[in-house]
């Protein structure tokens, strides 16, 4: 259906932006997850509420073009919402489903522990309206008598409003994964090293320290004509309005709802500019700190040299740090965790690179919950240059995932066998991501495991429980032979859940005991061992391996992340086993025997 946007040019106020309505359309998902509608439908709007979310160009005026349904998933009921919204700003069935239910039950239905049945269970029984009613009633002990519900779903949901409220205050508030930041940065960056007037551009900031959440753009660029190079920029079409235009300086905000800031200077003092706009406060003040002993003192625009006067501009990041006595360090390396008195002595390590991995320990398939075949998962790492991968699909007890049991692992075994046998230029190995139960028992017996190449093991339930149990749970795995590493260590899900309380010391010293890797998980969310926790462990003499858990073929991406977490933590390729052929380390665990 195409739309004559002629129609719509009457419109006198500013289009909706494209996280405006993803919150329509979300909203509509969740009430009607509320009403007990079809999964079905309410996917639908889900869907196309997280690809509006982060849609590059405005998805409004793909609207009025009558272009809505280009992109995918996007059929003729979203297409007419979208439509309603923009030229109405509203939506009929959202304003019905209003009138029908609070608001704020949907806060509540976010909940980590509650979703659509409790959530109409505890406003239709105990008249929970929102947040503030459910601490109530949780605390006043008036929901252990609904059924399914007792004292230790209060305590869970006191403690999962605690969280909520800490994070709604915390410095995390308002910051995206880099995994969907930096595609963007990269394309603004690439459109501006097209401009003729420039001479050299990146992105700094958190994203080029390679945080694992990010809250805005920064961006430096060199030229001898700032103007010209802000005026071609404020009309790049994945931005959705310029705030403030200057001189030398631009703020903006893409059609996603992220800040842009640029800043132009000229190319001599193009490496001022990006070490000042790189590093975090705590490294720029330290290095300040260190130049001002040396004599000199550090802005954006020069380094000064403080008895003669003298001003000395930096075209490259590495003459701002040789200048004051320092060897170049690394963006990811820019915290002052002790890198400047590190670089002084000339001792920075040589990070890890993406193309020292060899191979990868971690990867689904179809199996269980991937969505790609062996031979298609297989076929892509061997695109991607990687010599080996092993699959480990989740076992039985995670029912969701379609988890194996010994039959159908014993099936998939043989699968993998054969295809091995078949595709030349890369080795498959076969292993279970083998769950930790809540009694510190590992998922499938033992003999099952030792058929197996490789044996992950990890914890997805008992969240709840107290830092013993999950200490005493991942512990007992360790010292199983069978296993050979830990998957995402703290469980931790960015923005969504927390971290369980996780004696990394601890983890670490009975790792390296008995010989166990630590995974460092590349899914974006996740990015598991972190950074200070890895750099924690090696030192405890732990080794680590970096998989992707790709659950697609495009999701061997996530090592690229899962590199930047290692280099955050200091880590070198003889820190990291699976830089190594598979020859080297497959199989054997000196581990002591199964408990």
């Amino acid at each position: 259906m195409v739309h004559d946007t002629g129609e719509h040019s009457h419109l006198d106020r500013p289009l909706p932006n494209n996280a405006e309505l993803a919150d329509v359309l979300q909203a509509i998902a969740d009430y009607l997850a509320l009403d007990g509608q079809s999964t079905y439908r309410i996917l639908a709007y889900e869907k196309a509420a997280a690809l509006f979310r982060e849609y590059p160009v405005s998805v409004a005026e793909l609207a009025l073009r009558g272009e809505l349904r280009t992109l995918p998933g996007v059929g003729e009921t979203i297409e007419a919402k979208t439509l309603e919204y923009v030229t109405t700003s509203s939506v009929g069935l959202l304003e019905r489903l209003r009138q029908r239910y609070p608001e704020g039950l949907l806060g509540v239905m976010r909940l980590p522990g509650m979703g659509p049945r409790k959530t109409r269970l505890v406003w239709e029984k105990a008249g929970v309206a929102d947040l503030r009613d459910l601490e109530r009633a949780a605390q006043e002990g008036r929901l252990r008598g609904l059924p399914g519900m007792g004292e230790k779903t209060e305590a869970n949901l006191l403690r999962a409003l605690e969280t909520l409220a800490a994070r709604a205050a915390g410095p995390e508030q308002g910051r995206r994964l880099r995994a969907v930041v930096e595609p963007q940065a990269v394309r603004l960056v690439t459109g501006l090293r097209a401009l003729p007037q420039v001479v050299a551009a990146d992105y700094a900031g958190s994203l080029r320290r390679c945080r694992a959440t990010v809250r805005d753009i920064d961006l430096v660029v060199a030229s001898i004509d700032p103007a010209a190079v802000m005026a071609a920029f404020a009309t790049h079409p994945e931005l959705a309005r310029v705030e403030a235009q200057g001189d030398t300086k631009l703020a903006a905000t893409t059609h996603s709802g992220l800040g842009v800031d640029l800043r132009v200077v000229p190319p001599p003092s193009y490496g001022n500019l990006l070490q000042h706009f790189t590093g975090s406060a705590d490294h720029n003040v330290a290095l300040r700190a260190h130049a001002q002993r040396r004599g000199y003192k550090i802005s954006e625009y020069h380094v000064e040299h403080l008895e003669s006067g003298r001003l000395i501009p930096c075209a490259t990041e590495t003459e701002v740090y040789e200048l004051v006595g320092l060897s170049f360090i690394p963006p990811e390396l820019r915290e002052n965790q002790g890198e400047i008195e590190v670089a002084e002595r000339g001792e920075l390590p040589s990070l890890i690179e993406l193309s020292d991995l060899r191979g990868d320990l971690h990867v689904h398939s179809d199996w269980t919950d991937g969505r790609a075949s062996l031979e298609e998962m297989a076929l892509a790492a061997r695109d991607r240059g990687l010599e080996y991968i092993c699959f480990c699909d989740h076992s039985q007890s995670l029912a969701m995932t379609g988890g194996l049991n010994p039959e159908r692992l014993r099936a998939q075994i043989e699968a993998i066998r054969a295809l091995d046998e078949r595709l030349e230029g890369i080795r498959l190995l076969c292993g279970i991501e083998v769950d930790i139960l809540a009694d510190g028992r590992l998922d499938l017996p033992d003999d099952v495991l030792a058929e197996l190449d490789f044996v992950t093991a990890s914890i997805h339930s008992g969240f709840s429980q107290s830092p013993a149990q999950i200490m005493d749970r991942l512990v007992r795995a360790m010292r199983n032979p069978l296993v050979r590493s830990i998957a995402h260590p703290s469980g931790r899900l960015l923005g969504r859940r927390e971290p369980y309380a996780l004696d990394v010391e601890t983890l670490a010293k009975v790792a390296a005991e008995t010989g166990t890797f630590l995974e460092i998980n590349g899914s974006p969310d996740r990015l598991d061992l972190t950074a200070p926790a890895a750099r924690q462990a090696v030192a405890l003499g732990a080794r680590l391996v970096i998989a992707s858990d790709a659950h697609s073929p495009k999701d061997f991406e996530n090592l690229h992340w899962a590199i930047g977490e290692a280099r955050r933590g200091w880590l070198t390729t003889s820190d990291v086993t699976n830089t190594r052929p598979w020859e080297e380390y497959g199989r054997s665990n000196p581990g002591s025997e199964p408990a």
